[in-house]
């Protein structure tokens, strides 16, 4: 027969200190992760869209360590937490949004661009902001249409983007020889709607579509449509392609045999890393491009740049890094104004009331939380490649650097 302790003996006495250890080790855990601020990115850090992935995950991470250097946000340290989205598939959008959300219990999501659709529903439901720069009309239409008061869209969106493009090029200063474009795009929201909008900026001002091809990824074949630009005989062709490889290929075979009369455009491919590299082997030298936003030549954007070679080793490109920078110290700025990480109401609040002036412009929400795209906001930038360089020709609607007429006119 067990022996049995009375009250107070030292089994009882034995179980209570045990349990009291138990719950002072229970809150010195939570004590510990209160001290950490949870950043999540679900950002594409392999796939198609790596190149500007790991832009991405980069941005954050010179913005966090700024942050934890100076003291950290309320007084905590700040620490990232990536998921990958891989190709931006509806089931990666929910896998990161149960991840990161439930499991890591992250106090905010961040990213470039999280598949322009899916990203929203998987998102909604939670308080925490997200924000993102899908730039496309219908993650807009969505996040409206559900109510998702916590989402965010850092830019403006893609029939903009392709109005504003086409003005800036024709504030260029270029003599154009006639008033016809050629238009080559690929299959999605993206490119659909920001050629969309190219389109109709063209024909308000008498210009014809001479040419709207649509192609798909992995295209390396280019042949049939160079040889119907050559017909067309254009003097601009407009391609929006989502991939780098094709642009590259396409960029290759169009100058082995130019139409003589054209400007080329192939937006926003032109600012990735990736296709950097065909920049830096000088065989993109005259192209044109755009980037939703980018470092200015300021105060601010200088010492933006220089923290990153200083971080990476490596020039900061057009495409993403600056953006993403920006929308972690502007989530910051608003954590601060609410005095929590918790209160999201708050935090939301801050963001929507409190401009953030940044090393990319003044990101200011409008009542559907994107932000429109102008001079005294967040500019879009007309990129050109000089040489073995890619600059920036136009900032909004201001002249950056001077225009150069491309190797291959007449």
């Amino acid at each position: 027969m067990a022996k049995i302790e009375k009250t107070g003996g030292p089994a009882a006495r034995y179980a209570t200190a045990t349990l009291a250890m138990g719950l002072v080790g229970a809150l010195w855990a939570t004590a510990a992760q209160a001290e950490v601020i949870k950043v999540g990115a679900p950002i594409p850090v392999t796939g198609p869209y790596s190149s500007d992935g790991q832009v991405m995950e980069k941005g954050l991470k010179l913005a966090i360590d700024e942050l934890n250097a100076s003291g950290g946000l309320l007084g905590q340290q700040l620490e990232l937490h990536v998921f990958d989205i891989g190709d931006l598939t509806p089931d990666k959008l929910l896998a990161a949004a149960t991840s990161l959300v439930e499991k890591e219990g992250v106090a905010t999501l961040i990213n470039g661009y999280g598949g322009m659709g899916p990203d929203i529903p998987a998102f909604c439901p939670y308080q925490q902001a997200y924000i993102h720069n899908d730039a496309t009309s219908n993650v807009v239409e969505l996040r409206n249409s559900m109510n998702c008061a916590n989402i965010f869209m850092g830019s403006d969106y893609d029939e903009n983007y392709g109005r504003i493009t086409f003005q800036q090029l024709m504030a260029l200063g270029h003599e154009f020889p006639s008033k016809k474009i050629a238009i080559v795009h690929g299959p999605y929201d993206w490119e659909l709607n920001s050629t969309k909008g190219a389109a109709e900026a063209a024909q308000a001002l008498g210009w014809e579509v001479v040419l709207n091809e649509e192609v798909p990824y992995e295209t390396t074949q280019w042949s049939g449509i160079i040889s119907k630009l050559r017909d067309a005989d254009p003097a601009l062709v407009y391609m929006e392609l989502l991939d780098p490889a094709g642009v590259a290929t396409f960029t290759d075979r169009f100058r082995e045999n130019p139409p003589k009369h054209a400007l080329l455009y192939l937006g926003y491919t032109l600012s990735v890393p990736a296709y950097g590299e065909i920049v830096a082997q000088g065989k993109a030298d005259g192209v044109l491009g755009m980037t939703l936003s980018a470092q200015r030549d300021n105060d601010k954007g200088r010492a933006f740049s220089e923290a990153w070679r200083k971080a990476f080793a490596e020039e900061p490109p057009f495409s993403i890094s600056a953006q993403i920078y920006d929308e972690m110290m502007m989530w910051a700025e608003a954590v601060k104004k609410a005095g929590s990480v918790t209160d999201h109401e708050a935090i939301r609040k801050a963001i929507l009331e409190t401009p953030y002036e940044g090393v990319t412009g003044r990101i200011v929400f409008n009542a559907e939380q994107y932000v429109p795209s102008a001079d005294d906001t967040v500019p879009t930038q007309l990129l050109q490649v000089q040489g073995k360089k890619t600059v920036q020709v136009m900032v909004g609607t201001q002249k950056a650097v001077a225009f150069v007429a491309p190797p291959w006119l007449e």
